[in-house]
């Protein structure tokens, strides 16, 4: 059963989770721009959304393995653009991309995560593959 308490919807295209106090983007890339998205396009989202000051923050970021796996979870079905199954907090609007590169580049590579699975793998920077990119901000306290 959904935790309905734990993100808050701030109402203005963001949810704060109230356990790690993280800003996610409500809706990701594909959502937000009907596009798949390549690392270089994933680098410049981050780069416009802190340039317009999106919800008044410039902090804005890809998330790290940490971050992204605070929405992975697999007692909440969520569904992707095609309609299959996704791991994903059901705060989330369906209708998303089931992949979303991650911080973290090295030599030719950089990280995706899988909704489907819980996956962290890499991929080729060049290749554009389906991905989209879901904006954080905030830091997990430790």
């Amino acid at each position: 059963m959904p935790n309905s308490n734990r993100f808050k919807d701030n109402q203005d295209g963001t949810l704060t989770d109230t356990q790690t106090t993280l800003m996610w983007f409500r809706e990701d890339g594909w959502q937000r721009e009907g596009k798949w998205f390549s690392w270089d396009e994933a680098k410049d989202e981050v780069h416009d959304m802190n340039g317009i000051k999106f919800c008044g923050f410039e902090d804005w970021k890809l998330p790290n393995e940490d971050e992204i796996l605070t929405l992975y979870n697999p007692e909440e079905i969520n569904r992707d653009k095609y309609g299959k199954e996704i791991y994903l907090e059901t705060i989330f609007p369906p209708g998303c991309q089931a992949t979303v590169w991650l911080l973290g580049e090295s030599g030719h590579e950089a990280p995706i995560f899988d909704f489907k699975n819980g996956e962290i793998r890499p991929l080729n920077r060049s290749k554009t593959g389906r991905m989209s990119v879901r904006l954080v901000r905030g830091n997990i306290p430790r």
